[in-house]
């Protein structure tokens, strides 16, 4: 059984990388048992399809993808709410960038979204959650006295957007200052409240 899972482990591993570098359409299950140093029809022992692989990496990826694991409102109080924002949205790009390989296959999933109704209707939900994530944030902001009740919406959306596009900068390889990009952001969230 260890066997097994060692070598399920290396499948995902391999066509992590191999996705990576050749995209869903450039990588075959032949190039990845190679990889793996298996015979392709090994890898029908785990996944009896590509589709199936793939299906196995998405979930792998976007299944634990929720505000709630980067930013937990119930650790949020008066005293630290900028402080824990930066650094929540700070964590959540450090993850990012150390997540190379992945994050180029979280690219090539948005790019075959379109295609697939079932990855476009996950990640649109990943989308909505943090939209509806960061608007019931800063809405809590505005019962403790942190943030101005002015524009909440369209400040939690901004978030979302700057969240979310610095990702896809991640993704492609663009180097950004995305701390002080952030650090920025939430400064302007913040900005006429009591006590800031």
């Amino acid at each position: 059984m260890k066997k097994k899972m060692n070598t399920q482990d290396a499948i995902v591993e391999a066509a992590f990388t191999l996705i990576a570098q050749h995209g869903l359409k450039g990588t075959s299950l032949s190039m990845i048992a190679s990889e793996v140093g298996i015979s392709k029809p090994a890898i029908y022992y785990y996944f009896p399809s590509k589709e199936e692989l793939v299906d196995y990496l998405f979930h792998i990826v976007f299944d634990d993808h929720n505000f709630s694991e980067f930013f937990s409102i119930n650790e949020y109080t008066k005293e630290n709410f900028k402080k824990r924002l930066i650094t929540d949205g700070i964590r959540y790009f450090e993850e990012y960038k150390h997540n190379s390989p992945a994050l180029k296959v979280v690219h090539e999933f948005v790019l075959s979204a379109a295609q697939k109704p079932r990855y476009e209707k996950k990640l649109k939900s990943i989308m909505e959650q943090f939209l509806e994530g960061f608007e019931a944030l800063l809405s809590y902001g505005v019962e403790l006295g942190v943030i101005s009740s002015k524009n909440t919406k369209v400040n939690a959306h901004s978030l979302a957007l700057i969240i979310d596009n610095l990702g896809n900068f991640m993704i492609l390889g663009i180097e950004m200052d995305y701390k002080k990009i952030w650090e920025t952001a939430v400064s302007h969230v913040m900005k006429g409240s009591e006590r800031f």
